[in-house]
């Protein structure tokens, strides 16, 4: 384990001490214990603990969706638009119409 500077002056300061209590040493070994623990531990990438992140292709995601659901002719209908995206293509389309407009201005 290494010690900054700082964790190495009070470490001296708190071992020349003639007197210590019990709290010292319980306080002392609580720190290094966490310490240590610290340090042993995996970091994890990802959002939540255990999780890793997997690199997906947005894009291509993106001009899937595009291709499926809104080329001409659609690959899925409106009953599967609705199903997926919980909303009607029309609603869909309103709500891209006012996005753009508000982008717009």
């Amino acid at each position: 384990m290494v010690f900054t500077d700082d964790e190495d002056d009070f470490l001296e300061q708190w071992w020349e001490k003639e007197e210590s209590d019990d709290d010292d040493l319980v306080a002392l070994l609580l720190i290094l214990a966490e310490d240590e623990e610290r340090s042993h531990k995996k970091r994890r990438p990802g959002s939540m603990p255990g999780r890793q992140t997997v690199p997906r292709d947005m894009h291509a995601g993106n001009l899937r969706i595009v291709a499926d659901y809104f080329a001409d002719p659609p690959i899925y209908n409106d009953k599967f638009f609705r199903r997926r995206f919980r909303m009607s293509k029309p609603l869909f389309l309103r709500i891209v119409q006012g996005v753009e407009a508000r982008q717009m201005q």
